[in-house]
């Protein structure tokens, strides 16, 4: 055998992030000898281990970060303090009141503003998740001009000279901007418009509510809509409107409706909801009853209510007696269907005045003045519609978008700006093909997005948290946006370049910034800094001044009816008239133009990327779906009927066709939905979205521009199976309680005869895993988690990522059961469930277990229970063998295959929070309840001279963010804390309780409110 030798760089040195070089060793110190294999030297022997020693230990190191002393303290600026500024969180034209807290002048948490009055102190997913946004390393970073790279100078003179040309040879201008709820930046896009002759400004938001619009002009001649008042309300019908689920505004519709609902019962009765729906939505599934109909079946569905309210209990003006004899009375298909539109009419007539009746913002005009026309009937108005506080909403629709289309697809657009959004995104071809045409087209955006690739001068728009703006969301609320941190990037909020332009064009020098500012500040006649410092102020307004409800519109809209379903009976000259089939398995008979076989499409917002202007935000693209528990994908959901029809099963992908688009979904066998349905969610499909978005999921904006963004496809939808597969990537497999004590539900009245129903559920026999009892001579954190008014929205699940620094896995990850979410929301069916199964959402989190069995596995003693009840994770000390994990039986314990750290670009790593360890791979994560908050809180207490920390001087980041105000944290020794009284409820209950693992988190079993009339369909 041939000698060699070993040849290594003395003069190389460690390197941050790099496997350090080892040491050198000597050429003659190592020698393989022909016939007597290796012969090393004691000297080359340790040299030899040194290195591998080198080797191994460097390869698995925490990095090294260097940081820098300030030179000169910024002033009020304290390292490791975090300091807190009132700003607003703004969304497709909807906005509400956060606290923005930063630490050493960088933005890493919202919270909800508890003064607010759209917010009292809960944000949603979307608003915890927009940290990762402002830090995105795929946002535009400066001005381009084709494919070049300009100063913000030759940008501003370029475009400037376009806008000038265009105002002195009166070229057609067209300015698409997006929504805003403010009334500054309104002003301020106004007097630049006047600047040209020839300028159409047109907003556009996909997710318009702008048949909503339209309805309330027809029915009253206004185009203000009042807001609902949920917690007046004692009968809510929901038709298609998902206002538990839907991020514009969830947080104070869930805040208001769960007033009503919790237990211990402040007043005599809880509410009752009821949801006639397409899809399964996260207010479905708090429904007390549910009824799931085709698209087409709705407006029948609320024409037939209306019958009966008019008919049989002679609610409403005379005058729509004759209107409504052009409406059949309904005939049934199931004892359920009947039983359930005969309560839910007996219902709403015994609480005039007090019920409530929404649609959904995206449904049709015809079903919006039927909706009108119920509250008109159960004198909502002024009673649970508040006419002094209303949404004053422009019509921003695609019936607004459809003439500037046809003008770029005839040359007709000399100057094309686009403010914001991403209408090549959304409107596909039909803008992407003439706008890039243009060569005069200009944008502000966020993104290197697919609008900006078909733009010739485009320029990076600043993120909100580094902006001043203002906001109005409503006619009551007044709230100011001020930045946190200045500009990331070279970028410009909208505002600001609006002015810089006007300045322009007038041969006028300002500072834009300054300009905008000053703007701002003349909307608001009360003191800037307390404005500044409070974030908002309220402002009075008149009421609304509502005539009767418009009878023609109601005729007109029976006229124009769409007549495909259950209750309408069609004119006596159509020769399509035949009789009902009483066959139909569906919920209510239909018209002959419909049978079992046709498909109808219902669309839904998205719950993580909302229209796909969040496809590239990581932490929602792996937040799970709150009802189908999916990640990174959209898909077709079908009802296992369907399924079977179609001969589909799980993961087969379809191709769904209307006119000439074809779009590709994996199947989805979703509980819930009507036979026939296909539900589907927007916002996927982004092509230039970044590197987490781009190519994920499927775009369904074709399908809605060929039907004129029609949100339901009720005819002409065909269906090919491909014969391919795709796999999809859920986080919960089975959803079936099976009679297993996990969740405990009851209905209304049998927990006022029996409250403490969840003991006498649970019959198993408890044994001790530890004779010795534990002793807490101070504080005993714990938890009490109310199921009945947690609605599963995924705030804390977001809230938990933001403050814990939870990283990201990816599909594959999640596939393989790898996510990485300390806190998960159960999804559970009720299996007895005949007609829509009943659901219950469960947060599921490290219980903090007094004999936690994952304590006593550990080898290296990484898990350990503290003097306060924690149970504390080591992350130094675990080495993976991951015992604890096996041994949990909650499954709450998350294990970091990989180092999902260790690829961060810059500048993500600002918006991680510095109290929490950044983990390393190989280690067990979990939840900690917090424990840096409670350390915060301890020093704080001790500040002001006190021994214990209050009850509510600590809060953990899911119960801060929760609207529903589902959980309470706090100390279980203080017998005067809410926890401590919450956790002796005499509904409470341990999950798995028969394990005796003693948790320290009380869940509070889920209390319903069917009406008597419909238990015998319920199995409570």
């Amino acid at each position: 055998m041939n000698n060699f030798k070993i040849d290594m760089d003395s003069s190389a040195t460690p390197q941050d992030d790099k496997i350090a070089t080892p040491p050198a060793v000597a050429r003659n110190d190592v020698a393989l000898n022909e016939g007597n294999g290796l012969d090393v030297t004691r000297r080359g022997f340790l040299s030899l281990l040194g290195a591998s020693v080198a080797l191994a230990t460097s390869a698995c190191r925490k990095p090294v970060h260097k940081i820098l002393p300030f030179v000169k303290e910024p002033e009020n600026l304290k390292p490791g303090i975090s300091k807190y500024y009132a700003s607003t969180y703004p969304l497709a034209g909807t906005s509400y009141g956060v606290l923005v807290e930063t630490r050493e002048g960088r933005p890493i948490k919202l919270e909800g503003n508890p003064d607010h009055p759209l917010s009292q102190g809960a944000t949603h997913h979307l608003a915890q998740a927009s940290i990762l946004d402002v830090y995105d390393s795929d946002r535009k970073k400066y001005p381009t001009i084709g494919a070049s790279r300009v100063s913000w100078e030759q940008w501003i003179e370029v475009t400037s000279t376009i806008l000038k040309n265009a105002q002195n040879k009166n070229k057609r201008v067209c300015v698409l901007h997006e929504s805003s709820a403010s009334p500054t930046l309104q002003e301020v896009l106004r007097k630049f418009s006047n600047q040209f002759k020839n300028i159409s400004v047109i907003e556009f938001e996909p997710t318009s509510s702008e048949n909503e619009t339209i309805a309330f002009e027809e029915c009253f001649g206004l185009s203000s809509i009042p807001q609902p008042k949920l917690d007046k309300a004692s009968v809510i019908l929901s038709l298609n409107s998902d206002f538990l689920g839907d991020p514009r505004n969830n947080v104070s519709s869930i805040k208001e409706w769960t007033k009503t609902r919790k237990i211990p019962l402040q007043q005599n009765s809880m509410s009752r909801l009821y949801s006639v729906e397409s899809f399964l939505s996260l207010t479905g599934t708090n429904a007390d009853h549910r009824l799931a109909l085709k698209p087409s079946q709705l407006l029948e569905f609320a024409l037939g209510l209306a019958t009966i309210l008019i008919e049989e209990y002679q609610i409403g003006d005379k005058n729509l007696i004759p209107i409504f004899e052009k409406v059949s009375r309904p005939t049934y298909s199931s004892a359920y269907s009947e039983a359930f539109l005969k309560t839910l009419a007996l219902d709403l007539s015994e609480n005039i005045g007090k019920s409530l009746v929404l649609v959904g913002p995206q449904e049709s005009k015809e079903l919006h003045i039927a909706g009108l026309l119920l509250n008109a009937l159960l004198k909502s108005f002024s009673n649970t519609l508040n006419l002094k506080n209303y949404t004053t909403r422009s019509k921003n629709g695609y019936g607004k978008i459809k003439n500037f289309l046809e003008d770029l697809k005839h040359n007709k657009v000399d100057v094309l700006v686009t403010l914001g959004g991403n209408p090549a995104y959304h409107f596909g071809e039909a803008f992407s093909i003439p706008a890039q045409k243009i060569q005069n087209n200009i944008r502000l955006s966020l993104y290197e997005d697919e609008t900006s690739q078909v733009t010739r001068y485009d320029a990076p728009l600043s993120h909100f948290l580094e902006s001043w703006d203002d906001s109005k969301p409503t006619s009551t609320s007044f709230s100011i946006h001020q930045p946190t941190l200045r500009s990331l990037y070279q970028s410009r909020c909208t505002g600001e370049m609006l002015l810089e332009w006007q300045a322009h064009l007038e041969n006028i020098t300002i500072l834009p910034t300054e300009a905008w500012i000053s703007e701002i500040k003349n909307n608001f006649k009360h003191n800037w800094n307390e404005i500044l410092q409070k974030g908002y102020i309220n402002v009075d307004s008149t009421p609304l001044a509502l005539s009767p409800i418009n009878v023609s519109a109601v005729s007109r809209m029976i006229d124009e009816g769409k007549y495909r379903s259950f209750g309408l009976r069609r004119p006596q000259n159509d020769k399509k008239n035949k009789q009902d089939d009483p066959s139909s398995p569906h919920g209510f008979d239909e018209a002959s133009n419909h049978n079992d076989a046709v498909i109808e499409l219902q669309f839904e917002i998205s719950h993580a990327t909302f229209d796909g202007r969040f496809a590239n935000n990581g932490w929602l693209q792996e937040l799970p779906h709150p009802v189908t528990k999916i990640t990174w994908d959209n898909v077709a959901n079908m009802s296992s009927k369907t399924a079977q029809t179609l001969n589909l099963k799980n993961e087969d992908v379809i191709e769904l066709a209307y006119g000439n688009k074809i779009l590709s979904l994996p199947v989805f066998i979703q509980q819930g939905l009507a036979e026939g349905v296909i539900t589907t969610q927007i916002g996927y499909g982004r092509t230039h979205a970044g590197h987490v978005g781009s190519n994920i999921g499927s775009n369904v904006f074709p399908l809605l521009m060929a039907s004129d963004f029609s949100w339901s496809l009720t005819q002409n939808v065909s269906i090919n199976k491909t014969g391919k597969t795709y796999k999809i990537a859920t986080t919960q497999k089975h959803a079936d309680l099976m009679g297993r004590p996990i969740a405990h539900e009851a209905a209304l009245d049998d927990y006022k005869n029996n409250p403490d129903f969840p003991k006498q559920d649970d019959h198993s026999e408890s044994f001790d895993l530890y004779k010795k009892e534990h002793t807490y001579p101070g504080h005993k954190w714990g938890m009490s988690i109310d199921l009945t008014s947690c609605v599963g929205c995924n705030a804390c699940v977001t809230a938990c990522n933001t403050e814990n620094n939870v990283p990201v896995v990816g599909k594959d990850q999640v596939l393989k059961g790898r996510e990485m979410h300390w806190i998960r929301i159960d999804r559970y069916y009720r299996e007895t469930e005949q007609e829509s199964p009943a659901v219950i959402h469960e947060p599921m989190l490290c219980q903090h277990c007094e004999d936690a069995p994952c304590e006593n596995v550990c080898p290296v003693n990484a898990t350990t229970h503290s003097e306060e009840g924690l149970n504390e994770m080591t992350y130094n000390r675990c080495i993976g063998t991951r015992y604890c994990s096996n041994n949990c039986p909650y499954k709450v314990r998350r294990f970091n295959f990989f180092d999902y750290t260790d690829d961060i670009l810059t500048p993500e790593e600002l918006g991680k929070n510095p109290d929490v360890t950044i983990r390393m791979r190989g280690v067990m994560e979990k939840c900690t309840f917090c424990v840096q908050r409670i350390q915060e809180a301890r020093i704080d207490a001790k500040s002001h001279g006190h021994e214990r920390i209050s009850d509510g001087g600590v809060k953990s980041a899911c119960q801060q963010v929760c609207p529903a105000d589902a959980i309470v944290f706090g100390d279980l020794n203080d017998p005067s804390s809410q926890v401590a009284k919450l956790s002796k409820s005499p509904h409470g209950f341990h999950i798995l309780q028969h394990l005796n693992t003693k948790p320290s988190i009380t869940y509070l079993a889920k209390i319903r409110n069917p009406h008597p009339n419909l238990k015998e369909f319920e199995s409570l």
